[in-house]
């Protein structure tokens, strides 16, 4: 007997047995006990989740739409809303009014009407009533026009009006209950931060309810008839019982719901004496709130046949598991047996065949543990290098799911974490250039300790050098997502500011659930790093819309670059400098990639190379040919900039000094002599006669004074007076081309053109437009 128990046989059928018995008692107590709690809790989530995306529907299917038609109508449309042009001009009043109703077509399914009220006329232009003078209809203030007075007296620059009922046609001034439907009014101040106290117009959009509450009925058919959307101050905007739509009474559920905390979880309100399992959720666009209730008795009435169903499922289940056990038994203790035999074959000492099974397994691993210590030492001699690749394959999405597993296991790395992110830190600090190969890997390494040896609960972090000197690292956590990012990135900071006096670049990709999907966080690090440049203020880019600007294929237009060259030649200090400060501007605030944007700063260091080339002067600091490296030497936008406003303004200030000695008498002699004799011979060798110099003089010291060719200014001046003369529309173009000197109109229009893009018919008709 004694004998019977020590088999391993034996042990594995009472075993079996004894993991039935506990999992059939376990599984009993868990149906009845935990179950219904659990039923009950995914219900209550089920008609969470339910609400929260009946909610995100009618914010993007009428919040947000509402807004794009205020936005088209203040900023996007051909007619504009602005009314200060408006009188006497009927013309521009029907195109608003058809604007507005265009927009209404747009919309017909969402929008009843909109109106544009100047508040310094009182007038009004309407969709529905075309211009109406405020004064006019006292009667209809406190109505269909109750939202200018709350509009006047609101410090924001928009409002949310209750639900009212309005008449279906919009020339009943005294709604019938048979003909009347319910409106939302929405209203924006213009211009548009302006509050309603200081603006100039405002714009209201009447919104149909029965649009809102149809979308209700879509994506909550069940509980439609018991799901209400209610504003700040309580008073129902939406509901299926239209009678309660602008009350707040204080006899119904509803109203014990608004006394209740404000939460986006569900909960459980007595009222009349029954349990009802609220739902709610807010509106983050304007305040509403949106409730359903569902009697707590429907929660529970399918548990009781289940609970009947769990005892005899219990049973059967120690029934099944009682010859499942047995089956196990046979099955489990084959391979056993087949291994216990497989190492009897493979021990090196006929004696050991004496030993009994333990002592078999016993003594194959230890012979196993020999061999594996021996590769252990292999492996952590070559550990670094090891998890470096590993590390870096994995950010480059090099292996499988399984495989990368796998090789995180062998390097003993655990991503049993439930949140990911990517940062990728760059050495930006123009110090960064002054380190030794030693010093800089050294300064590299450090920080990488430094961050995998940060102690943060629930929180590793893996670090790992990057071929170009930058730092990608790994978050792995358990905690709150944004919290931990920002004291990592303070951290990175401030290490790199006490430890090295540095300052790094940080730019963070988005977050992900599994370690698999690393890699796209990298890449959207790696590609935000990039707009580090451009926002040196920012502690660390993390904004994932910079994203679209990689695949944008906007371009600046070629007038920036064209009005810096221009004032640059022309020797305009302010504008010069003002020009770079536009372009600047421009690449920060507009949706250009990095790249693109990088070149367009490439391109006005070489207009400045090209300028100073072509009057034969070299900077006191450096030769223009490594202008273009010290470019590159530089870590952002802002230090370029100054960079760039230094250049020009030395050259800019050299050459007035240069003007001072070069007879700047005879230059300004000969811009007086062409503009007073613009129809005249201008040739070279002529002018050149009248301020007593040689032509070939004159052509040098005019383009190294002016930084044009003298050809190319007199051009200028002819279509500049040719510009003139057209927007004065009494001569023809023939006319035109005689005065300002050349015998052939075709060769006039020709150079016209390349002056100033069109032809000099096209520029009249503008003018005429």
């Amino acid at each position: 007997m004694r004998k019977l128990f020590q088999s391993v046989r034996s042990r594995m059928v009472f075993s079996y047995l004894a993991v039935v018995l506990v999992i059939a008692l376990l599984f009993g107590s868990i149906l009845v006990l935990f179950f219904s709690h659990q039923y009950s809790k995914e219900i209550r989530i089920n008609k969470q989740l339910q609400l929260q995306s009946t909610v995100n529907y009618i914010e993007t299917s009428v919040i947000e739409k509402v807004n794009q038609v205020y936005l088209s109508l203040a900023l996007g449309s051909p007619v504009r809303i602005q009314l200060d042009s408006l009188q006497g001009n009927h013309s521009k009043i029907l195109d608003i009014e058809q604007l507005l109703r265009n927009q209404v077509q747009n919309y017909s399914d969402l929008i009843q009407a909109i109106h544009v009220y100047d508040r310094e006329n009182h007038f009004m232009i309407s969709s529905v009533y075309g211009l109406q003078l405020y004064e006019d209809n006292p009667s209809s203030v406190n109505t269909a026009l109750g939202w200018i007075e709350a509009m006047k007296k609101s410090d924001k620059s928009s409002l949310w009006m209750q639900t009212r009922l309005v008449p279906e046609d919009a020339y009943i001034e005294l709604p019938q209950q048979s003909s009347t439907i319910p409106l939302i009014s929405y209203v924006h101040s213009y211009p548009f931060q302006s509050s309603g106290q200081d603006s100039k117009v405002m714009v209201a959009i009447d919104i149909k309810e029965s649009t809102i509450s149809q979308m209700i009925r879509n994506m909550t058919p069940a509980d439609y008839e018991n799901t209400y959307i209610v504003d700040q101050q309580g008073i129902v905007i939406s509901a299926a019982d239209k009678s309660m739509l602008g009350s707040s009474t204080n006899e119904n559920l509803l109203q014990s719901l608004l006394s209740s905390p404000s939460s986006n979880e569900s909960f459980t309100q007595i009222f009349n004496h029954d349990a009802y399992v609220v739902s709610q959720e807010q509106f983050e666009e304007n305040g509403w709130r949106i409730y359903t209730t569902t009697p707590n008795k429907s929660f529970y009435y399918k548990l009781d046949s289940l609970k009947e169903v769990s005892a005899l499922l219990g049973l059967l289940a120690v029934a099944v598991g009682i010859a499942m056990s047995l089956g196990f038994t046979v099955v489990n203790y084959s391979p056993l047996k087949r291994i216990l035999n497989n190492i009897k074959g493979r021990m090196d000492s006929p004696s050991s065949l004496k030993q009994n099974e333990y002592r078999f397994i016993d003594s194959a691993i230890s012979s196993l543990s020999i061999k594996v210590d021996s590769l252990e030492e292999t492996l952590q001699a070559n550990h670094k290098m090891i998890r470096h690749s590993i590390m870096l394959n994995m950010l480059n999405n090099r292996f499988t799911p399984e495989e990368l597993t796998e090789q995180l296991q062998s390097v003993r790395v655990s991503m049993a974490y439930s949140r990911y992110r990517c940062i990728v830190i760059d050495p930006v600090s123009e110090k960064w250039k002054e380190l030794q190969p030693r010093q800089l890997q050294h300064t590299l390494y450090t920080m990488i300790q430094q961050l995998e040896a940060a102690e943060m609960a629930e929180t590793k972090l893996l670090a790992e050098e990057l071929q170009d000197h930058k730092i990608a690292v790994i978050i792995c956590t358990n905690q709150r997502e944004e919290s931990v990012s920002d004291h990592i990135v303070s951290f990175i900071h401030s290490e790199a500011r006490s430890r090295f006096d540095l300052d790094f670049a940080v730019s963070l990709g988005g977050w992900v659930e599994h370690f698999t999907k690393i890699h796209t966080s990298y890449h959207e690090a790696k590609a935000l790093i990039q707009y580090s440049y451009f926002f040196p203020a920012v502690s660390a880019i993390q904004d994932l819309d910079l994203l679209q600007r990689e695949t944008s294929s906007l371009e600046i237009p070629d007038a920036y670059l064209m009005n810096f060259e221009k004032k640059l030649q022309s020797r305009d200090m302010d504008g010069t400098v003002q020009a770079i400060q536009d372009v600047v501007s421009t690449i920060k605030e507009g949706l250009y990639s990095a790249e693109y944007s990088r070149i367009i700063l490439l391109k006005m260091v070489s207009i400045y190379a090209d300028c100073i080339s072509q009057v034969r002067w070299q900077p006191a600091e450096a030769s223009s040919m490594n202008v273009y490296k010290q470019y590159s030497s530089f870590y952002n936008i802002n230090r370029y900039s100054e960079w760039m406003t230094h250049l020009v303004t030395e050259f800019i200030t050299h050459m007035e000094k240069r003007s001072e000695v070069r007879s700047p008498d005879t230059i300004s002699a000969v811009k007086t002599y062409v503009r007073e004799h613009i129809s005249g011979d201008l040739t070279l060798d002529h002018v050149a006669e009248q301020v007593f110099i040689s032509p070939k003089y004159l052509s040098k010291i005019f383009k190294e004074e002016t930084g044009m060719a003298y050809s190319e200014y007199v051009t200028n001046q002819r279509m500049e007076r040719a510009r003139e003369l057209i927007a004065q529309q009494e001569f023809t173009i023939e006319q035109v081309a005689s005065t300002v000197g050349y015998r052939t109109s075709a060769y006039f229009i020709k150079k016209f053109k390349e002056i100033h893009g069109c032809t000099p018919k096209n520029f009249m008709r503008s003018l005429m437009n």
